[in-house]
């Protein structure tokens, strides 16, 4: 097949914590598919204001909001298996607050390069969900910019301009045709049809969709947890979740614990805490330097 036959566009937002929890069954369809499936993101802009928000569902509402969300976020990750830093809200509780800005600074990456974007977008995941970071905030969102390699000036002119809002309006509008009301929010689609899937949707799934659109003809790479494959899956995606691990590799959770807390314990690599997780990364240091066989890092 093509790799443009097959594409999965996800209606996001950067604050949504179940999209957050999806970022291990995309990785994994990224590993497993490469270039055979694209993935895409628009923006659904969750909470405009959230004095005038309403989740009955999830018991969001009102004066307490960012007590109700921030234990939202609690039962979510004791599900998802992601990292969580639900003190975020907690910090922001005065704040007018509104997840539009971190749609519209995604936007301001785009204008850079989608697969830049997509990066811009993991890494302001990573700031609001596990990192206690106000990724709605300015001078937060050109910090995260120039640590993923944006041109910041130009990052920022985007955003004032008003260049990235028309960017998101045309998303909310996408959104909007779709009938997309909910994050996440996935559209599996092939070259002569599509499916729509609401909500957090297993790999599984996924995967038995695109058989069918793509008539069984996607091959698929073979994953091992082995040090040396988790080793470069972090060189090359940056800071990862245990549950990140254990989707990719089908390892249990507790197994992918124990094998990232080894290769951390010998220096391969190294472990941050992250709310009521770990993200893990590569030491600073030259990566070339260490050795994912011999579990060595040269000095």
């Amino acid at each position: 097949m093509n790799t443009t036959d097959l594409e999965i566009i996800s209606y996001t937002d950067p604050y949504c914590t179940w999209c957050w929890g999806s970022e291990p069954i995309l990785r994994k369809i990224q590993e497993v598919y490469g270039q055979q499936v694209r993935i895409r993101f628009i923006m659904g802009g969750l909470v405009k204001d959230m004095r005038e928000f309403s989740d009955p569902g999830a018991g969001i509402g009102g004066e307490r909001w960012y007590e109700q969300v921030a234990q939202h976020w609690l039962e979510a990750s004791g599900r998802h298996r992601m990292p969580v830093d639900e003190q975020i809200y907690y910090d922001i509780k005065e704040d007018v607050f509104s997840t539009h800005p971190a749609c519209i600074a995604y936007e301001a990456a785009r204008l850079q390069g989608e697969e830049i974007a997509i990066r811009y977008l993991r890494r302001l995941r990573e700031g609001a969900a596990a990192e206690r970071k106000a990724i709605q905030h300015l001078e937060v969102q050109v910090q995260l910019a120039g640590e993923v390699g944006l041109d910041v000036k130009q990052f920022e002119s985007d955003i004032q301009s008003g260049r990235a809002n028309d960017l998101f309006q045309e998303d909310l509008q996408e959104c909007r045709i779709k009938g997309v009301r909910g994050f996440p929010t996935f559209l599996v689609r092939g070259t002569e049809s599509e499916v729509l899937l609401r909500s957090y949707t297993s790999f599984q799934t996924f995967e038995n969709w695109l058989q069918e659109l793509s008539i069984n003809q996607l091959e698929q790479k073979v994953l091992k947890g082995e040090p040396a494959q988790v080793f470069d899956f972090i060189s090359r995606y940056g800071k990862t979740a245990v549950m990140e691990i254990s989707t990719v590799f089908d390892l249990s959770f507790e197994k992918a614990e124990e094998l990232l807390s080894g290769m951390a314990e010998k220096g391969l690599i190294v472990a941050e805490k992250a709310g009521n997780g770990f993200l893990y990364s590569l030491p600073k240091q030259n990566l070339q330097e260490c050795n994912p066989d011999t579990g060595i890092c040269a000095v």
